[in-house]
Order: C-alpha cells, then structure tokens, then sequence
C-alpha cells in the first residue's frame, strides 16, 4: 500500500501535501483504499478530490455519488454540489446544499461560506431573493477574496454583486 489513512493532523497534511504536488499518487493512493474497503464513504471522498484536481469531475461526481450512498454526510454533499455548481448545474447544486444544510444546519450556520455558496448559486439561477436570504445569514463582518468565482468584498459588497 502507497499510504495508509491518515489518522492525526499531521498525516492529513502530508496526504494534501501529495494531492498538491502530485495529483496522479494522490490517485493511486485512495484508489487503493476504495479497492481494499469499497464500503469505506471517506474514501470515495478522497478521492473525489483528485478528480477534480486533474479536470475529471464527472468522475468526482461518480464518487461523492458513491460516498454519499454510504455515508450522506453534510461535507458529502457540500462537495457534490461544488461539483454540480462548477458544471453550471446549478439546480442540482442546491438541492445538493439544501440536503448538507438539512443534515447539519449548526455546521452551515457557523461556516460562511457553505451560506455564499448557497447565495451565489442562487444569484446564478437567477433567485435574487433566494440568493439575498442566504446572503443576509452571512456574519456581519465576513471578508472573502473572491475564490471559486464567488464575490469578492464584505457583506455588502457580495449582497450588492448578488443583486446584479
């Protein structure tokens, strides 16, 4: 085996140490743990995450399917609908959002930018007010670079960009 799962902050590092220096091992290693426990949800997670890092996220959708099936946890489908969002399937990014936030709505209240994500799709489908609700959840003093094609700013800012 390539390496085993990591089991404290530090083997953690070292896997997304791999992941982002070499997306290809980083294939090979949760590979081999989807092929020695094909029940293990968490690995098919993984996973997901280096199909996406090579450009396959078709094949990342395949496995957060998988691990969703398994395991349904909120993270789960965070991930699937940043998958379906950067796809443009917008609808099926929220529905994925709605059922994370329904699983866990503390973790998506205490974490701004599950509720940008959520307020950005909602401006791409063209739900202004939709995309406004989950823009006035966002904590007052909220300051983002504009990663992942979100708005960049404060709270106001991202509320005004939404609004366009």
């Amino acid at each position: 085996m390539l390496m085993k799962q990591p089991e404290t902050p530090a083997e953690l590092l070292e896997l997304h140490g791999v992941l982002r220096s070499d997306s290809q091992k980083y294939l090979q290693i949760v590979s081999e743990w989807v092929e020695s426990d094909p029940d293990d949800g968490s690995a098919y997670y993984d996973r997901h995450l280096a199909w996406m890092r090579l450009g396959v996220p078709e094949r990342a959708l395949e496995d957060l399917d998988q691990a969703i099936n398994l395991d349904g946890s909120a993270m789960d489908y965070l991930a699937r609908g940043g998958v379906n969002r950067c796809l443009g399937r917008y609808t099926d990014a929220l529905a994925d959002y709605s059922r994370g936030e329904g699983i866990d709505p503390k973790q998506w209240d205490a974490d701004a930018i599950l509720l940008l994500f959520q307020a950005d799709t909602y401006a791409r489908t063209g739900d202004e007010a939709m995309a406004i609700v989950y823009c006035n959840r966002l904590p007052d003093d909220i300051w983002t670079p504009g990663m992942n094609g979100l708005p960049p700013g404060g709270k106001s800012d991202i509320r005004d960009e939404l609004s366009r």
